[in-house]
């Protein structure tokens, strides 16, 4: 049985309900969220339309025009039962089943901007942040900002550092950062206030593939550093 906090669950709006437990950035709590996320997902419920997990939210869109076709008047109450029962039976096991994505990532100067102030700021050499960074085993906690971009946590307390007071006017696709306690890649060509460190050639979002983004809510990823020559190889077969 999933073992829940405090939560309220509400409609957002006539056609999606929010399950909410604050609002707060916690390790246990986001870990409920995916775990009931994929829950749900397992259900393949017709009227489900979208599934949307954050930090410590989960919005259920739905189909109202098929529940009012069962016969279903209290919509709201309906779902609410819904989301209970699901809440009843889900397993833990859900979260385990989720395989580990290894990200190869150049944490080299030439492709990342901001990895030798970063290092000084933090009074540790580029080995024992690569050492750091690359041997912790993230999580997903949601995908947001930009198409495919996956907020990931969390950084051991040493590389935490707080998004930058003025942010980069353009920061390249496949660049990786840290703000705060969370780490994460961009997927396009953007402005950023993330602390650049290293740079991936993994495409993060391709829109013709089968599921556009790389990393869904609930992965587990790991990076794995890769050298220059490596990083230009791959970004070359890749293009």
């Amino acid at each position: 049985m999933l073992q829940t906090a405090d939560y309220r669950i509400y409609a957002l709006s006539d056609t999606a309900m929010l399950i909410d437990w604050g609002n707060i950035i916690n390790d246990d709590i986001n870990h409920t969220v995916l775990t009931l996320f994929h829950c749900i997902k397992q259900e393949n419920k017709p009227f489900v339309r979208d599934l949307i997990p954050a930090y410590s939210t989960l919005t259920i869109v739905y189909n109202p025009v098929m529940l009012w076709k069962q016969g279903i008047e209290n919509m709201e109450a309906y779902l609410r039962n819904f989301i209970e029962t699901v809440m009843g039976n889900c397993s833990e096991e859900v979260m385990q089943q989720q395989s580990l994505i290894q990200v190869p990532v150049c944490y080299h100067p030439q492709v990342a901007p901001d990895l030798l102030a970063f290092c000084e700021e933090k009074k540790i050499t580029v080995e024992k942040l690569i050492e750091l960074h690359s041997q912790t085993i993230y999580r997903v906690f949601m995908l947001g900002f930009l198409p495919g971009f996956a907020y990931m946590g969390t950084v051991p307390e040493i590389l935490e550092m707080p998004r930058k007071a003025l942010p980069a006017q353009q920061v390249a696709a496949g660049s990786v950062g840290i703000a705060g306690r969370q780490t994460g890649v961009y997927p396009f060509n953007s402005p950023g206030g993330w602390h650049i460190i290293g740079q991936t050639p993994e495409a993060m979002f391709q829109q013709n593939r089968m599921q556009p983004a790389l990393l869904q809510p609930g992965n587990r990823v790991q990076f794995v550093p890769i050298d220059l020559n490596t990083f230009n190889s791959l970004l070359q077969n890749k293009n």
